[in-house]
């Protein structure tokens, strides 16, 4: 078990395949809607968990060895607890959503799953459960940048990478460019729920917009649409389990 801090959300991630539920187990550590985190590879480790603490959210993967997702969800339903947690399932498969969604599941997410389509689902659970006051990512997930006499309102999402400039940023979309008022810390610190990783001292990127990873001659590269951005040595090992738990994969060459 992970504790996070005092109030939140306390989520059970319960998946089969090791790195699976180790990767879910980063990502609901890097939520600001999470306070504990309690992990199981099967429904009986489940079940324990379930018994010996007060869980509010199971994410749920459907096709496992044994007992399935799906069977620990009808035991769920079947119990018809006031204190029954809210289940997401998480699988790679999307036939069962139909029926999922017969068990009142709160959310269906497909693998590999984004940090922010993470905490969407999580955010469903907000006015059910009693989670203390916590902080939340805004909803519009969008930033002001100052263009003139302009003020210009930019979707997180929508950003490639941020390069810094003194005490600005200067974030990159498909087709401009903005400065910032926020340092490279904290968009690390901010942004980390959109898969934003800082690979330099002077560069952070978005890993959904990368295209290429290319390692050479013990060096690391991560192409955004025309930018190749290098990886500082020092950063290497956190970008590389970064990429390994967002399911990329590197290409060596030369």
């Amino acid at each position: 078990m992970t504790a996070l801090n005092g109030t939140g959300l306390h989520v059970v991630a319960v998946d089969d395949e090791l790195p699976a539920v180790q990767q879910m187990q980063w990502l609901l550590e890097a939520d600001p809607l999470v306070a504990t985190v309690h992990t199981a590879t099967d429904v009986a480790q489940a079940k324990a968990v379930l018994a010996e603490h007060t869980i509010d959210v199971v994410l749920l993967d459907i096709h496992m060895p044994g007992p399935s997702g799906m069977d620990l969800a009808h035991e769920l339903r079947r119990a018809n607890s006031a204190h029954a947690p809210h289940i997401i399932f998480v699988t790679a498969d999307a036939r069962p959503a139909v029926h999922a969604f017969e068990l009142d599941a709160l959310d269906y997410l497909l693998k590999p799953v984004r940090p922010a389509r993470l905490h969407e689902a999580l955010r469903k659970t907000l006015g059910r459960v009693d989670t203390g006051p916590i902080e939340q990512i805004p909803d519009q997930g969008r930033v002001a940048v100052q263009q003139g006499s302009q003020q210009m309102l930019i979707p997180i999402h929508s950003i490639r990478w941020a390069q810094a400039q003194g005490d600005y940023a200067r974030i990159y979309t498909a087709d401009e460019s903005y400065l910032l008022r926020i340092s490279l810390a904290g968009i690390e610190e901010e942004w980390a729920v959109y898969d934003f990783v800082r690979i330099h001292r002077s560069h952070i990127v978005n890993l959904n917009f990368a295209t290429k990873i290319v390692q050479q001659d013990g060096r690391m590269c991560i192409h955004i649409d025309h930018a190749e951005l290098p990886v500082s040595r020092r950063l290497m090992p956190q970008v590389r389990q970064r990429l390994k738990q967002l399911n990329f994969r590197s290409v060596s060459r030369g």
